[in-house]
């Protein structure tokens, strides 16, 4: 596969050549999640606009904290409104930071260090923000008056834990979707997956496990004795698991962040398509049908500005002309810039209409 080449190279030196495509992907789903939170945070979107009466100004004044002047005023919905927008940009940007590092650590083959990052936002940022998606009025009652319990394992075992996140599915995506809330618990919280993330994430914070399922071999310490040339977390299903695990918070972002403010559907229809286009060309096996529906709809436009042959988008090609917006003509080598996004925006249709869903 190529690389997409939004990542410069020599980021990528350690790294065998074949998967750096796959990493770039990665990074681009939490580049779009870090343009729409920075977008979010620049037009202050989460701000809610209070309407004072006659004397409210001096019980404002006279209140602990703006929050419980609302409650105390009758306003529980501008004060649920206020924390759940604060919280779930504030969660966000916490989440960004552990990815970033997690993706530079595997850029350097520090395993151990990009699975332990990675543990938070994958195992307990995306829970409470599938709560804020499923029930924020529960959410934020939780949030108020048993925060110390909104991942109580208890409350939320593997029953409800399963529930919670086809629920989440079902309010985030509203079209086709690569995310399967069973294939994420399975991956994220399934210590019996020996194939999935949660034994990892677990022997990369820990030294010692104990658990029957990941415990500590004799003659071992968890990840120390690791082989940094070891290329099997990039030939393995990683990957792919942590591209589908940011597809889903990318999903929840979009839906939280609509509750503010109105998203662009154009956005909403670009980084559907594009990022299923993507992931099937990197993942699936066999043909990609988002591959062979551009060909199909755009493929006269799809023309080489040198020589003026007609180019064939190959699933080799998929994701650096979805992501990069660029492709090299077969005819004589030139590699050129496609609008794909800005084309995709002149169609009328919306990916995400419930209606598509099946």
């Amino acid at each position: 596969m190529k690389s997409i080449g939004i990542i410069p190279r020599d980021r990528l030196v350690h790294m065998p050549r074949r998967y750096h495509a796959r990493h770039e992907f990665c990074f681009h789903l939490h580049d779009l999640m870090v343009g729409l939170l920075v977008q979010m945070e620049s037009t202050r979107a989460g701000d809610v606009k209070i309407d004072l009466a006659e004397g409210d100004q001096e019980r404002l004044d006279n209140s602990p904290h703006v929050l419980d002047f609302l409650a105390a005023s009758g306003r529980g919905e501008i004060e649920r409104r206020i924390v759940v927008n604060h919280m779930a940009i504030a969660l966000y940007a916490d989440l960004l930071h552990f990815v970033y590092e997690a993706l530079r650590a595997l850029e350097k083959r520090k395993f151990a260090v990009a699975f332990s990052l990675l543990r938070k936002p994958f195992k307990e940022s995306l829970l409470i923000a599938a709560q804020i998606c499923v029930d924020e009025t529960a959410l934020f009652a939780k949030l108020k008056s048993d925060a110390a319990n909104l991942l109580n394992r208890r409350e939320l075992d593997e029953q409800r834990t399963r529930q919670l996140l086809k629920d989440a599915i079902s309010v985030a995506c509203k079209g086709p979707c690569i995310v399967q809330a069973d294939t994420v618990y399975d991956t994220v919280f399934d210590r019996k997956n020996a194939l999935g993330l949660a034994g990892l994430f677990d022997k990369a914070t820990h030294l010692i496990t104990e658990n029957s399922q990941i415990r500590t071999e004799n003659y071992n310490i968890n990840f120390i004795f690791k082989n940094p040339s070891d290329d099997d977390v990039y030939s393995g299903e990683t990957y792919q698991q942590i591209a589908m695990v940011l597809q889903f918070l990318a999903l929840m972002q979009i839906n939280l962040y609509g509750r503010m403010t109105e998203i662009s559907r154009h956005h909403r229809n670009w980084l559907l398509f594009t990022s299923l286009g993507t992931f099937e060309a990197l993942f699936a096996s066999g043909s990609a049908p988002i591959t062979r529906f551009v060909r199909s709809a755009f493929g006269e436009l799809l023309k080489c500005g040198l020589c003026e042959k007609r180019m064939r988008l190959l699933k080799t090609d998929a994701p650096r002309f979805f992501i990069a917006e660029r492709i090299e003509c077969s005819e004589c080598g030139v590699d050129q810039g496609f609008p794909f996004g800005w084309l995709l925006s002149q169609f009328d249709i919306n990916v995400f209409d419930e209606e598509n869903a099946d």
